[in-house]
């Protein structure tokens, strides 16, 4: 059993907030030690994360998580995901769901899996992200939810909201190069995937790996907007949705306009066009998955889904 865990916790993810004491204790019962607890609400985060642990524990959403890796010390160290926010795109795309209980009570038994991390060059420098870089309705949309809502977004509500994005939105001109191959075209949305989920919890890349080594580079073309919008309405986690699908290990845009998303942070459009490199950095993360977590496995498309 590790000795030195570390628990960080956002008190105020998701729509319900265990607190510190439940969490600790939880965390004591689970793994027979008790963990050093820190809020993301106290300055003194960034710090615990930069020394050593044999394990660092991250309670709360996407956020938590997105923010809390870029300070970690070492990525050898083993992280657990307990997805307390509303998307938790990045549990998800593991395989990591169920009460805060019984992921706990299988931690014991857990296998490590990698989790790759993304690089996005422009004109903001570097910057790491574990999810997605995007132009488009879904940058649009993330935009609109700004960085701290008032209240929790339902993810109802989130996908209503894209649905009118996308039913709404003027194609924009997107120029890629993916492992050197061009592409070029105007969407209503381009969005270069680490992940299988992003946005509102929308599997957007149906059949991606967090550890694959591979972004999945999905295209919304304006021909697809009707069915994109029946997809959003209906159960999106039971068929592909209607994109255009790439992989490749690097990716270079020329970014025209439209509002840019790197996981939650937003830029505005470009005065004019620039360029913007995505790669894989060398070392990725290494996740402690519970042993009753799957990986997800959505039904293999049947025809007209993607491709």
């Amino acid at each position: 059993m590790p000795k030195k865990v570390m628990l960080l916790h956002n008190p105020t993810a998701g729509a319900s907030h265990p607190n510190a004491k439940e969490l600790v204790e939880a965390i004591r019962k689970a793994l027979g030690v008790k963990p050093s607890y820190f809020s993301t609400k106290n300055p003194n985060w960034k710090d615990a994360l930069s020394k050593c642990w044999d394990t660092v524990l991250l309670a709360g959403g996407d956020g938590t998580v997105g923010k809390s890796v870029r300070w970690l010390h070492d990525r050898k160290t083993p992280i657990v995901i307990l997805p307390l926010g509303t998307a938790n795109n990045v549990a998800r795309s593991l395989g990591i769901e169920g009460d805060l209980e019984s992921l706990l009570s299988k931690l014991p038994a857990s296998s490590a899996r990698s989790l790759d991390v993304g690089s996005a060059k422009g004109p903001w420098g570097k910057r790491m992200f574990l999810e997605a870089v995007g132009v488009g309705s879904i940058a649009e949309g993330v935009s609109r939810s700004g960085p701290r809502p008032p209240t929790p977004i339902r993810l109802d509500m989130a996908r209503e909201d894209l649905q009118d994005l996308v039913e709404n939105a003027e194609p924009e001109l997107v120029e890629l190069r993916v492992d050197g191959e061009k592409f070029a075209g105007e969407f209503l949305f381009v969005e270069i995937l680490n992940l299988s989920f992003t946005g509102p919890a929308l599997p957007l890349a149906f059949h991606a790996s967090p550890d694959d080594g591979l972004f999945d580079v999905v295209f919304l073309e304006a021909k697809n907007r009707k069915p994109m919008l029946s997809w959003l309405g209906d159960n999106p986690e039971n068929a592909p949705p209607p994109l255009t699908v790439l992989q490749g290990r690097k990716v270079k845009m020329v970014w025209h306009g439209g509002h840019l998303r790197i996981d939650s942070r937003v830029f505005l459009p470009p005065k004019k066009p620039v360029d913007v490199s995505v790669t894989l950095e060398k070392q990725s993360f290494k996740v402690l998955v519970p042993s009753l977590a799957h990986t997800q496995e959505p039904p293999r498309p049947t025809g007209g889904g993607g491709n």
